[in-house]
C-alpha cells in the first residue's frame, strides 16, 4: 500500500486494511503511506522510497496505490522500475496513476490494473464500487461487465490491446517515451472536474498529435463533475468526445462504468480486448489465450 501522488488521510488507509483483512489478503503499508508534504503523500524521495521498498520485497505481489491527485510523474527518475523485468508485480490504481500504467505498458511490456482505490470504499458496498471485482480479477476471475447501449455509441467491432486512462495525464505524456502508440489499440479515457473547454482542448490536442487515428476502438468512461463557464460551451463531455472522433470509423462505446464515480470497474490495461458495439447491444470482453 503506497501513496505515490496526493496525500491521503490515515482513516482511508485503515479502512482499506480492514477491507483486505475481511477478504483474507495480507497487506503491508509503505513507511510514508499516510505522509504529507504540501499536497503530496510525502516528499518525492519518501514516496519513491516506499515504491522501491515494495519493488524489492519478494513477498509483495500487488502494489496498490492509495489515491491519485498529482505527483506520480515526479517519481519516474527515482524509482527502480527495472526491477519489474525480473520480478513482475501488479499495479493497481487510476487517475494520476495513469503515468505508471503508461510506463508498465510502454517500457516494461507488462499489464496493470486500472481500478478502485481506498476512497471508493466510502461510496458504497464493495461489490457496488467494483472493489470486490478488482480482487477477484487479480486472482484470475475474469469479469463480465453490465453494459448498456448509449445514444452516442458508434457501431462496429474492434480488437486490440487496452491502453489509456485519465485524459489530462494522457495529454501531459504526449511525446514522452511512455506515450502510447494508438495503432491497433483500444483506447480508454475518463476525466473528473475539468472545464468542458479544457476537455475539448485536450481531445483536439490528442487528435492533432495523431493519438485518435488508427485506433481499433474507443471506450469512454465516466466524465465526472465536469464544469462549464458562465458562457456555456454548448456541448456535453460525451458530445465533445464524439465530435473529436467523428471522422474515424472505429467503434465507440460511451458510459463505461469506470473512472471517478461510485462504480469503478477494473480494467486490465495492456491486455487484448474485443469491443463490439451494436444498436441494441454492446460487449467488452477480454481475449483469453
Amino acid at each position: 500500500m503506497v501513496a505515490p501522488a496526493g496525500k491521503i488521510a490515515l482513516r482511508y488507509v485503515e479502512q482499506a486494511e480492514k477491507y483486505l483483512d475481511g477478504i483474507g489478503m495480507r497487506h503491508l503499508r509503505g513507511r510514508h503511506v499516510a505522509g504529507s508534504w504540501h499536497q503530496f503523500g510525502g516528499t518525492d524521495q519518501q514516496r519513491a522510497d516506499d515504491l522501491n521498498s515494495m519493488l524489492l520485497n519478494p513477498e509483495v505481489a500487488v502494489i496498490w496505490c492509495m489515491r491519485g491527485g498529482y505527483g506520480a510523474v515526479r517519481l519516474l527518475d527515482r524509482v527502480r522500475f527495472d526491477l519489474l523485468l525480473t520480478s513482475p508485480k501488479w499495479l493497481v490504481g487510476f487517475s494520476d496513476i495513469t503515468v505508471f500504467h503508461a510506463l508498465w505498458q510502454k517500457k516494461l511490456g507488462l499489464a496493470s490494473m486500472h481500478g478502485p482505490m481506498p476512497k471508493n470504499l466510502e461510496d458504497g458496498l464493495a461489490a457496488d464500487t467494483g472493489m470486490d471485482h478488482l480482487w477477484h480479477f487479480l486472482q484470475g476471475e475474469w469479469p463480465v461487465y453490465p453494459l448498456k447501449p448509449h445514444s452516442l455509441n458508434r457501431g462496429g467491432q474492434g480488437t486490440g490491446r487496452l491502453t489509456g486512462g485519465n485524459v489530462t495525464i494522457l495529454s501531459m505524456l504526449k511525446g514522452a517515451d511512455i506515450d502510447f502508440d494508438p495503432k491497433g489499440k483500444i483506447l480508454f479515457i475518463e476525466e473528473v472536474g475539468e472545464h468542458l473547454y479544457h476537455l475539448d482542448r485536450m481531445m483536439y490536442g490528442l487528435k492533432v498529435a495523431g493519438k485518435l487515428k488508427g485506433l481499433a476502438g474507443l471506450v469512454v468512461g465516466q466524465m465526472t463533475d465536469m464544469q462549464d463557464n458562465k458562457t456555456a460551451f454548448g456541448a456535453t463531455a460525451y458530445q465533445i468526445i464524439s465530435q473529436a472522433v467523428a471522422e474515424y470509423d472505429y467503434p465507440v462505446l460511451f458510459d463505461f462504468p469506470s473512472g471517478h464515480d461510485k462504480c469503478n470497474w477494473p480494467l486490465l490495461m495492456g491486455h487484448k480486448v474485443r469491443l463490439e458495439v451494436m444498436k441494441d447491444k454492446v460487449a467488452f470482453t477480454y481475449v483469453r489465450k
